[in-house]
């Protein structure tokens, strides 16, 4: 039996986001799918780069865009029932996607082994890589957790009702 494959392990049901969508609409995705960030892609599909929380957040605390409002009709004190129903996403300063990713993204094959894939996030300190096809199109994504899942006996280890032993003499 050979080593496992990247294809085995990675999640296949991944949002992307193109990137000429707005910052608003990102973040919409990323709460409703509750992810840390998504591939980029450009019209044909093409991987072009990735966003994550970390870059929302530098371009919010860069350009002073409070997103509260866009998320929470309730923190936009405004009395009139007119105003609040005609306010568009337009209307809050925003951004398009390109403009906030980061251009430089890592990603493996399917067909890779999940050793390339695990040794690439150790060297590069990251916790995911995007699959791709040879045309560049995202296939997955592939987590340093998913990894640690098929590390022999850490399932087990993972259930609720395992009995860890502690030595407690280096704790």
């Amino acid at each position: 039996m050979g080593a496992k494959q990247v294809a085995e392990l990675m999640t296949r049901d991944v949002a992307v986001i193109n990137r000429k969508s707005d910052v608003h609409e990102l973040e919409k995705l990323m709460l409703e799918r509750r992810v840390h960030g998504l591939p980029v892609v450009n019209d044909d599909g093409i991987l072009v780069g990735v966003i994550s929380q970390t870059d929302l957040l530098a371009w919010h605390y860069n350009t002073g865009v409070d997103g509260a409002a866009f998320y929470d009709n309730s923190r936009l004190h405004v009395t009139d029932e007119e105003a609040i129903a005609g306010l568009q996403l337009t209307d809050i300063q925003t951004a398009p996607v390109e403009d906030v990713m980061s251009p430089m993204v890592h990603c493996i094959g399917a067909d890779r082994p999940i050793a390339v894939a695990a040794s690439t996030m150790v060297r590069e300190r990251i916790h995911r890589l995007v699959v791709v096809d040879e045309e560049l199109r995202v296939q997955g994504v592939i987590s340093a957790l998913d990894i640690l899942h098929a590390i022999p006996g850490v399932e087990e280890l993972l259930r609720p009702e395992a009995d860890v032993f502690v030595d407690e003499s280096i704790v």
